[in-house]
């Protein structure tokens, strides 16, 4: 497995979908720690590249894409006003099998950046 969180540190997250950009780190952190593939990757005011903003958008299947696209936040906001988890089967995948945030249906609620990372960690 494969975990990228994109966040931006010049950039405070919006309200929409609102994360704890430090605490988010740390679980990454702590990911890596257990020996996941782990980072965190400051986007420093730059924008993310298009290439991953198009594999969040068409890797994962619909019920487990994230808010980015036509109906959530668009490439401008990728990394910075919404922080962007990306999870990926094999280190070498080139796209996720799920990314967040993003609506999940059984719980009928956003799921978040953090409480993903929280979940990954109980099963790492």
């Amino acid at each position: 497995m494969k975990v990228e969180f994109y966040y931006d540190s010049t950039v405070p997250p919006g309200a929409t979908f609102t994360t704890n950009n430090a605490k988010a780190v740390e679980l990454v952190n702590q990911l890596a720690a257990k020996g996941v593939n782990a980072k965190a990757i400051d986007l420093k005011g730059e924008q993310v590249a298009f290439m991953t903003y198009n594999s969040a958008l068409t890797g994962p299947k619909a019920q487990v894409r994230a808010v980015f696209g036509a109906k959530g936040a668009l490439q401008e906001d990728f990394g910075k006003t919404v922080p962007a988890l990306l999870v990926f089967e094999k280190e070498t995948d080139r796209y996720p099998v799920e990314a967040f945030p993003r609506s999940d249906k059984e719980l009928q609620r956003t799921l978040g950046c953090e409480e993903a990372l929280k979940n990954l960690l109980e099963k790492a």
